[in-house]
């Protein structure tokens, strides 16, 4: 997935264990947390421009996804989905058809695994 959507997914998924007080379950939350806070600190210090190459154009893999993981990860982007078709639905400013598009691809691709 590229960087920005890993970043994304994290992202979601920390709202979601800070709203539960983290006391929430995360499979992959849990897993992929230090990695995501790695990345993240590398992609601040980037230039404007290094850092917009770096989050469409960067790719994170994932190697050995459990079941477990892809489980959730699916409902992580699944999730993404949704928050970017709201925001077509209501007009958003920020809403953007072709990041609705992206993500509905991920879904598709990461259901065929």
């Amino acid at each position: 997935m590229t960087v920005h959507e890993f970043l994304a997914i994290m992202g979601t998924l920390d709202e979601h264990m800070e709203d539960s007080g983290f006391k929430a379950e995360s499979a992959i939350y849990d897993a992929w947390y230090q990695q995501w806070r790695d990345l993240e600190a590398k992609v601040e210090k980037l230039s404007m421009m290094d850092r917009a190459d770096m989050l469409f154009d960067g790719k994170v893999t994932i190697n050995d996804i459990s079941d477990e993981h892809l489980t959730e990860a699916i409902a992580a982007v699944s999730e993404q989905v949704n928050i970017h078709q709201k925001m077509i639905d209501e007009n958003d400013i920020d809403a953007d058809p072709d990041d609705l598009e992206i993500w509905q691809n991920r879904l598709e691709t990461m259901k065929t695994l």
